[in-house]
């Protein structure tokens, strides 16, 4: 499998006839990274497919279980302190967070919109093809359809039947101290931001999706401008200009 892995992240990221090559953190293949005690899971590590980020994040907290030093963390660590603190509620943090529980760890799962955000804004009715077709992802994240509608639906039913439901934040900063992460969320507006979330280890589940691309030109921010096509029926009859080359362009 690591063969294949190989293969298409070449495909995806140092194959392109033309352009530049996305930057990326650097992530081992245990979901560690440079900075010890923080994992990075998901579409973050390069491979947008789903079963591979619900493996990657079951994994990490499988491999975060496994370390001696964790293990004796938790049992010094002070009250207020979560085990684990999981940004972002997609297929990989869902999937990180139902091992958690699974683990008995203490942990919070923080999402800054919606969970299994990227898939919930693909085009209404968006065949969505669960590629290994033999893979078994690691965990208990399961994917049993090939449909937007239903595949979400299903999984959502998953996290909530494991009783996880997310801490509806956006996490803006990350801090390591005193062998601790802490989690700053963003001021919201009027207010003051609240206190840090404290954790003995973090794991970075945020996708890329979801930052698309701007212009930079003016009349990018009218109303008529729209950064995702969510239901092609809405503009049956209309003219429309898509910019773009890529495969969502293509799509759309």
């Amino acid at each position: 499998m690591l063969s294949l892995i190989s293969r298409y992240t070449r495909w995806l990221h140092t194959g392109w006839p033309a352009g530049t090559v996305e930057k990326l953190p650097q992530v081992n293949e245990d979901g560690t990274t440079n900075v010890p005690g923080a994992y990075v899971a998901g579409d973050l590590t390069g491979i947008p497919l789903l079963k591979f980020s619900a493996d990657t994040g079951a994994r990490c907290i499988q491999h975060m279980c496994a370390d001696p030093t964790f293990q004796k963390a938790r049992d010094a660590k002070a009250d207020g302190v979560y085990d684990v603190a999981i940004i972002g509620s997609g297929v990989a943090g869902s999937a990180a967070a139902m091992e958690a529980k699974k683990s008995g760890l203490n942990f919070v799962l923080f999402e800054a919109t919606q969970t299994y955000s990227t898939i919930k804004n693909f085009p209404k009715g968006k065949p969505i093809f669960t590629y290994p077709t033999d893979m078994v992802p690691a965990g208990d994240l399961q994917f049993h359809h090939e449909v937007k509608e239903p595949l979400v639906e299903d999984l959502d039913r998953q996290l909530a039947e494991h009783g996880i439901e997310p801490t509806v934040a956006r996490i803006e900063r990350i801090q390591r101290k005193g062998g601790l992460f802490l989690c700053h969320q963003g001021k919201p507006r009027g207010g003051e931001a609240p206190p840090p979330t404290s954790a003995l280890r973090v794991l970075i589940a945020i996708g890329r999706s979801g930052n698309f691309r701007k212009l930079g030109v003016p009349g990018e921010d009218k109303e008529k401008v729209y950064n995702r096509l969510h239901d092609p029926k809405e503009f049956v009859g209309d003219h429309v200009l898509i910019v773009g080359g890529g495969d969502s362009a293509i799509e759309a």
